[in-house]
């Protein structure tokens, strides 16, 4: 049939994205390299360039394969618990294997990496950041917001808050921080806020 080939090489593919994703949790970006990943899932070099033209790109795809729709938002109408509840939710998976090693790496090299920071920015920290503004926008015109409020900023500041304690600082995201972030937020933003007009 014609379409074995194809599954044949979409199985190869997974198979050395997810010797990628064992490597990364393993030794971390440092001891991580196109020849160990060769040698692991016992091809050739040549096998994996011909699909990723370097290590960078190869991280990329390991994890596209494991950000999931976990981390999406719930929506029950009550935009404080689900801003809360998804926080708690995505904090161990950004933290722990399989993501969290992987994304460290990729963030790492991208700081000397300009086209990789743009493409990492593209396709994970934006989509983060559009998910939580749809989520705040809708709760805006529920009438749960403030209504004439631009919402773009403080979906980039709920995001990069967790994501500095997670990369950066030492402290926990844990429940209280994450109750402090959202209180912050409603407080600013909820419906009755003097956000659009000012002070009184």
């Amino acid at each position: 049939m014609t379409d074995q080939p194809r599954r044949r090489g979409a199985a190869r593919t997974d198979e050395l994205l997810q010797v990628t994703l064992d490597l990364a949790t393993e030794v971390g970006y440092a001891g991580l390299n196109i020849e160990a990943v060769a040698r692991r899932a016992g091809v050739g070099k040549h096998t994996i360039y011909r699909r990723w033209p370097s290590m960078a790109a190869l991280l990329l795809d390991a994890l596209s394969r494991v950000w999931t729709t976990d981390l999406d938002y719930h929506d029950t109408g009550d935009v404080r618990a689900d801003l809360r509840e998804q926080f708690l939710r995505s904090a161990p998976a950004l933290s722990q294997p399989p993501i969290g090693p992987v994304y460290r790496a990729v963030i790492a090299e991208a700081q000397s990496d300009a086209a990789l920071r743009e493409t990492l920015h593209e396709r994970f920290l934006a989509t983060v950041e559009q998910s939580t503004f749809d989520r705040i926008a809708r709760a805006q015109r529920a009438g749960e917001l403030v209504a004439d409020a631009d919402l773009r900023f403080p979906a980039e500041v709920l995001c990069g808050t967790l994501y500095y304690r997670w990369l950066l600082s030492t402290k926990p995201i844990d429940e209280e921080a994450v109750n402090s972030l959202v209180d912050m937020f409603m407080a600013a933003y909820g419906a009755g806020s003097r956000v659009s007009g000012g002070p009184a």
